[in-house]
């Protein structure tokens, strides 16, 4: 799987964007709307590459570059205009209309640099995480009749909804069942 992330406000220019991807045998990795999502899938995959345009739903692309700096390279298609705002050391700039060429031309170097100078594996969680994640599981698991994967699910989407790390969500429904 190539380490792209499509991340657009706009939901037909992600989907153009990924087409354009596809139609050349790149595989995104993901296809976000907000500067959340992206982080977030960035920090899964360890580094990427992320196309998008000068804003997301949540934050300016040099929001963006700051957050994934050494992490991620930002190439960022918009208009000429917008592209004057943007700064960043992690930032291409496509100004819109963008031909093919220059498209996969500039992606092909951004991959060659990322693959030498970002690769990095994703955080591993400590031990006392882990262990700390296996018992709110288990924990839900015997309370709510759940299995490990649905208990696991649960822990993820909590610790999303309310913008927390799975091990500090997991030491919260811990404490609400009075389980030290």
């Amino acid at each position: 799987m190539d380490r792209i992330v499509v991340a657009f406000a706009n939901e037909e220019a992600r989907h153009r964007i990924c087409r354009l991807l596809e139609s050349d045998g790149w595989s995104p990795a993901a296809s976000c709307g907000s500067g959340a999502e992206a982080i977030r899938t960035v920090r899964k995959l360890g580094s990427a590459i992320v196309v998008c345009g000068f804003k997301l739903r949540d934050i300016t692309v040099n929001d963006l570059a700051a957050d994934l700096q050494g992490t991620a390279l930002l190439m960022v298609v918009s208009s000429a205009v917008n592209l004057d705002f943007c700064e960043g050391d992690n930032l291409y700039k496509l100004p819109t209309p963008i031909s093919r060429s220059d498209f996969f031309a500039t992606l092909d170097l951004m991959r060659r640099f990322e693959e030498k100078h970002l690769h990095h594996a994703p955080p591993k969680r400590k031990e006392a995480e882990q262990a700390l994640i296996q018992k709110a599981k288990e924990l839900l698991m015997d309370t709510n009749r759940m299995t490990e994967s649905e208990a696991h699910r649960f822990l993820q989407k909590r610790s999303m909804d309310a913008g927390m790390k799975l091990a500090d969500m997991a030491q919260y429904i811990l404490d609400s069942y009075g389980v030290t």
